[in-house]
């Protein structure tokens, strides 16, 4: 297979995701810009806007919303993508007395593409797959070990109902958190395989009336090499605040959310996302993005919590099942379905 044939490969790739970044083409291009696919439910839904939520998905957007959890949980995902393309995403995220540890892995396959010579002539059919898999770490300060399992009053208050509040008085003047991750990044390209390492760090700050303000920084680290070529991450800068506000006994509960992001090959992009929860039940979403040239700009999606699955003395804190729709205009419609459980 001839040389440039891996990165016409990725490049098809990155077409399909509506990113239109040819790999290795020219300077200020990104490697494995497969990282910059929305993969979890719940983010994608709300348009990405991410970075001040506390939630299992914290480990993609900001690790330090991982220190802000009370309680473990395990979130998955699974990305119907356009073109034939297809992504996993599973993570856990296990709070101990010294902190939240948080694991991730994602794998994404292109299926049969077709491939393409250095001239432009077809040479058959060939696969890529992109992987990474992270390790992550963030705590919170004050924090408060006798209430493991029991819900901050100071967050902005989640869906679960079988997690009981924190009843007894604590200092609510402020909750500030902070995280890190180290990842693993992969991919292979027609047999042609790669790898790199990168880190993630993040900050995360809550104050009075459930006002969230969180920053990180995503996918810092070494260059990813095909061959003779090699490009760096696509490493980005993100913040974000996050505010929510309760109609009378908390029947509706509305989110508001908002990131401004700054990727290394793009201009700066905002993101904006809405979810209403009704009854601690049932949520709706939706989000908006100013990124161009990527398809529709709004996305949306819908939640649905099963907490009364849970038996009231089992560990199972409650159990949810996500979707989430996000166009990219002519490529198609992409689809994503999430399940997380809590304990």
């Amino acid at each position: 297979m001839p040389k440039r044939a891996p990165i016409l490969l990725l490049a098809a790739v990155l077409l399909a995701a509506g990113r239109v970044a040819l790999y290795a083409a020219s300077a200020g291009t990104s490697a494995a810009d497969f990282l910059k696919i929305p993969v979890a439910a719940i983010p994608s839904g709300m348009g990405e806007a991410y970075t001040a939520m506390v939630g299992p998905d914290s480990i993609l957007y900001n690790p330090a919303g991982l220190g802000l959890l009370s309680y473990s949980a395990l979130s998955a995902s699974y990305n119907q993508y356009i073109l034939g393309v297809n992504q996993g995403y599973l993570s856990l995220s296990w709070r101990f007395p010294f902190g939240t540890v948080g694991a991730a892995y994602s794998a994404l396959s292109s299926g049969q593409i077709d491939a393409y010579d250095q001239n432009d002539m077809p040479i058959g059919k060939a696969s890529t797959s992109h992987r990474f898999a992270e390790l992550s770490f963030a705590q919170s300060w004050p924090h408060y070990p006798q209430d493991a399992g029991k819900l901050d009053p100071m967050l902005i208050t989640p869906p679960w109902t079988r997690i009981e509040p924190v009843r007894d008085y604590r200092p609510k003047v402020y909750r500030f958190s902070a995280g890190a991750t180290v990842k693993q990044i992969s991919e292979d390209l027609a047999g042609t395989s790669s790898s790199a390492m990168a880190f993630d760090a993040g900050v995360l700050l809550v104050l009075p009336h459930h006002l969230q303000l969180g920053a990180s920084a995503l996918d810092f680290g070494s260059d990813e090499k095909f061959q003779e070529s090699s490009a760096q991450l696509p490493s980005s800068l993100r913040a974000g605040l996050a505010k929510d506000f309760h109609t009378v006994d908390d029947i509706m509960i509305f989110t508001v959310a908002s990131d401004l992001v700054k990727y290394r090959d793009q201009d700066y992009i905002s993101d904006t996302g809405l979810q209403v929860d009704i009854m601690r039940l049932f949520q709706l979403r939706v989000g908006y993005t100013s990124l161009k040239d990527a398809g529709s700009k709004v996305s949306g999606g819908f939640g649905l919590s099963f907490d009364s699955v849970s038996d009231k003395d089992s560990l199972l804190g409650g159990t949810r099942i996500d979707y989430s729709y996000v166009g990219y205009g002519e490529l198609g419609a992409t689809h994503r379905f999430g399940f997380q459980m809590v304990w």
